[in-house]
């Protein structure tokens, strides 16, 4: 068993999984001295996602695919303790898979592609249902509403009436945002790099105007 995990075609998969328990008993030793590297963490990364996931997917972009990895619901400890042990363990199975079956050499290369797609779609499914046990920390959260009036900067695609794109500002906690806008006028664009006010959230976007300093 150990020639197999330490098996060069497993040396990734033994890795992540090597990780999730070194990750575990940092968070135990953090407990019992009255801390936790799930809270520091999601400090110290300091972003959210401000996304309708079924409503943004269509547009695309950062904030559709982090939305969809439930990456805006989960503390980021839980999610790369998901993520790296649905990897590590869809790999190894592969392999033990194709040990057994076929043993041809040539397959051992699809085991991380195979294993990172099995991944994604594990964290996309189980997350949603984690997400609901464990909900994600708002240790210094700023509410969504409270972004009118901010400064935003267009970080992907380019908005148009109707056609939102990504976004991103900070807040007064230093976190990250990402969130998708829009114009309000049919004849305004808001190309990559454009700095724009928001001005009002909708159901799926926030609409902006120009930012004239």
């Amino acid at each position: 068993m150990l020639d197999f995990l330490l098996n060069d075609v497993n040396f990734a998969f033994s890795v992540a999984l090597t990780i999730v328990l070194g990750l575990a008993l940092l968070e135990g030793v953090a407990l019992v001295i009255g801390s936790s590297v799930m809270t520091l963490l999601d400090d110290l990364t300091g972003f959210d996602i401000d996304a309708d996931v079924d409503a943004d997917v269509s547009t695309g972009g950062l904030t559709a695919v982090l939305g969809w990895l439930c990456l805006d619901r989960l503390p980021l400890l839980v999610w790369l303790i998901l993520m790296l042990t649905s990897f590590g363990i869809t790999g190894l199975l592969y392999n033990s898979f194709v040990l057994s079956a076929f043993n041809i050499e040539i397959l051992y290369w699809l085991a991380k592609p195979v294993a990172l797609f099995s991944a994604l779609i594990i964290t996309h499914t189980m997350g949603g249902a984690i997400a609901k046990i464990v909900p994600k920390n708002e240790t210094s959260a700023v509410s969504v509403n409270e972004f009118s009036g901010k400064v935003a900067t267009i970080t992907l695609g380019k908005a148009s009436k109707g056609n939102a794109a990504e976004a991103s500002l900070v807040d007064e906690y230093n976190q990250k945002h990402y969130v998708m806008v829009e114009p309000d006028s049919d004849n305004e664009e808001f190309p990559q790099g454009t700095k724009v006010v928001l001005i009002e959230k909708t159901n799926s976007s926030w609409i902006a105007a120009p930012f004239n300093p």
